[in-house]
């Protein structure tokens, strides 16, 4: 029996029969295909059998976003985050029932996702910017600081999580295929500035992607944002959380993109995004 490897299947699955935390993504299929339904200006009588075809393709749509945006994040953490965006767009709106609401939120987020799955179809990785955008890892411009430092956190923690000697990586049969040693060899110190590059470029292309802001996707400063507000859940704003934050932040970067099969799947799952409206 032949299987599919494409981890949007599952996603898709959880969405159509979600478990008790994730309902509203059941209800946000429903509303979508309901809503297609309508725009179409399908026969009263016909509603019901074209709703129901219409909730496949409707979750289909809602996985390709889920998978783009946390596709690593793993099933538990899936339908937290899509909460988390229903209720901030739920507290946008004030002197209305809680029900109204509710429905407000799923019908904006349900359109934010297909408006940028549309834009999508736009996205130019244009050499020349990430070429530009590399350049602000190692420059000497001040104001890149924030990418400096980050920069060496995810080498630091390749090291130690891929290519230390203490690395569970790198005992047995895998030790023959991966550099190993301590810092400072030539080979070594290359490989992790390479990987380390490579990781932080498709971080800042995916978060970008993710959040819409698809005209830009080299723009550095989601970093920032990103590295902000991870200050903020440590307690404050200050040169303690500073350091904090980018410790966290590169660890969850190279956790995520710090192999060639993170990264890779990172512009597969861009691809099956964008040939999602082809």
């Amino acid at each position: 029996m032949r299987t599919t490897t494409d981890p949007r299947v599952a996603i898709k699955r959880y969405v159509l029969k979600p478990d008790q935390r994730g309902g509203h993504l059941r209800e946000m299929a429903e509303r979508m295909a309901e809503d297609d339904v309508v725009q179409l200006r399908v026969p009263p009588d016909d509603r019901e059998v074209a709703r129901r075809g219409n909730v496949d393709k409707a979750a289909e749509t809602i996985a390709g976003f889920i998978h783009l945006a946390w596709g690593g994040a793993g099933l538990a953490e899936y339908a937290r985050r899509t909460y988390e965006m229903l209720c901030a767009l739920q507290g946008r709106m004030r002197g209305m029932h809680p029900d109204a609401t509710w429905q407000y939120a799923i019908t904006a987020l349900n359109v934010d996702m297909q408006a940028r799955l549309r834009r999508a179809q736009n996205i130019v990785l244009d050499p020349d910017s990430e070429r530009e955008l590399v350049q602000h890892f190692f420059d000497k411009l001040k104001e890149y600081d924030y990418l400096h430092d980050l920069v060496e956190n995810i080498k630091r923690l390749h090291w130690e999580r891929r290519h230390s000697p203490d690395s569970p990586t790198t005992t047995g049969t895998v030790k023959k295929r991966v550099l190993v040693g301590p810092r400072g060899k030539p080979a070594l110190e290359k490989h992790l500035e390479r990987a380390a590059t490579e990781a932080l470029t498709t971080y800042i292309e995916q978060a970008n992607i993710v959040r819409g802001i698809i005209e830009n996707p080299t723009d550095t400063g989601i970093v920032l944002r990103d590295r902000i507000d991870i200050q903020r859940e440590l307690g404050g704003i200050d040169e303690h959380t500073w350091e904090a934050a980018g410790v966290k932040l590169a660890g969850s970067i190279e956790s995520h993109f710090g192999t060639r099969a993170g990264r890779r799947e990172a512009r597969l799952a861009r691809a099956r995004w964008k040939a999602l409206n082809r």
